[in-house]
């Protein structure tokens, strides 16, 4: 082993640490653990070895590998020398137990480790790497708790400023305000919830990751319409339609319906119901066009209910009906088992009475069509 070899490899690993990792970032963090995993083939460090395993065991974690991300953090653990990668290999660990619901005995650990790091966090990097990572599965640990412990979380907004400023914890940032503004949204505290969220929007724009963007910012437009501001409301448009058009841009099929998704909803909140039903429109034609009946099944249901809210129930039930025929028509099948549900809940909020009439009429105004469309030109009755 050289002196190069070593100081190659130690770039590498320094490399693949900076490279974020967030919900959708995956491949370019992948590539940096790889390419630095060959340089390591020629060093003897083992330090280096369990900081690449580390890195590892977080991008398995996002792609929800949780035997991947076990392996990895056992064979971190092998190759560390000092006690703080050690103990690092355990509390990651201990994140990996909370997604397997084991979170129990991932909140016993993490006390024990909470109580004795005062004393082994001399400010050096990797015991703050440490005091991060505990502080991230603390709140991981408490999110999932009904109510959530603000206690839980204080640390973690503590670290928030530390954090912004070292782009090795780009990912642990990004976590981080993940997790603020969940426990935001449970207690009800839309502004710290919509703080957290333009901060994630920020990250995953700066991290270029477009999927994790558009994420953020439809969840940022969901807290600011829940808040039911006129200003809220604004800025709400603003960010679905960014979303929107992010999505387009980058071929992000699913992450564009659920933004048309999220603008209907926009639309409909602020009594624009024409413009709400074209966005549920366009994602029905989509849903159409790839043959997804489930998806096309669900925006009939969102038409018919935003038919309804504005007072046109015979637009929902007739949107119900005609699509049940069209799409009966082009699977050659039997469909009226899943619009039969979307009929219930239109009978039950209109009354049976009245359901009944809007079904006579409808039927009745369908056949005159068909009459009146039978009849050539010339025939004067």
């Amino acid at each position: 082993m050289s002196n190069d070899d070593a100081a190659n490899a130690a770039r590498a690993v320094d490399g693949a640490e900076r490279e974020p990792i967030l919900g959708h970032r995956i491949a370019p963090a992948r590539a940096a653990i790889d390419a630095a995993a060959i340089l390591l083939d020629r060093v003897d460090d083992g330090d280096l070895r369990a900081r690449l395993m580390l890195r590892l065991a977080l991008v398995k974690m996002v792609e929800t590998d949780w035997e991947g991300a076990d392996g990895a953090l056992d064979a971190a653990a092998d190759h560390a020398t000092t006690a703080p990668l050690k103990l690092l290999a355990a509390i990651r660990a201990c994140r990996v137990a909370v997604r397997r619901n084991q979170r129990d005995l991932a909140r016993q650990t993490l006390i024990a480790a909470s109580g004795k790091l005062p004393d082994l966090d001399d400010g050096s990097v990797p015991w703050r790497d440490v005091t991060i990572e505990v502080a991230l599965a603390i709140a991981e640990v408490a999110i999932h708790d009904d109510p959530p412990d603000r206690r839980a979380f204080d640390p973690l907004r503590e670290l928030i400023d530390e954090l912004a400023g070292d782009p090795r914890h780009a990912d642990s940032l990004f976590t981080g305000r993940q997790l603020l503004a969940t426990f935001a949204m449970s207690i009800g505290d839309a502004t710290q919830a919509a703080h957290a969220l333009r901060a994630l929007v920020k990250l995953a724009a700066e991290a270029k990751s477009p999927a994790d963007e558009v994420e953020a910012r439809l969840a940022l437009a969901g807290v600011l319409v829940d808040a039911g501001t006129p200003i809220g409301a604004e800025e709400a448009a603003r960010v679905v339609q960014i979303a929107r058009d992010r999505a387009l841009e980058h071929g992000l099929t699913e992450l564009h319906h659920a933004a048309l998704i999220a603008q209907a909803g926009s639309l409909a909140e602020a009594g624009k119901t024409a413009g709400a039903i074209d966005r549920v429109l366009e994602l029905a034609r989509a849903a159409a066009a790839e043959g997804n009946g489930t998806q096309f099944v669900a925006a009939v249901g969102i038409m018919a209910e935003l038919y309804s809210r504005s007072g046109d129930h015979v637009s929902a039930f007739r949107t119900i009906a005609e699509s049940n025929h069209a799409l009966s028509a082009a699977t050659k099948s039997d469909t009226a088992p899943l619009f039969r549900p979307q009929l219930v809940r239109l009978r039950d909020q209109v009354g049976e009475e009245r359901f009944a009439k809007i079904v006579a009429d409808v039927d009745r105004a369908n056949r005159l069509a068909s009459e009146i469309a039978a009849k050539k030109p010339s025939d004067p009755s």
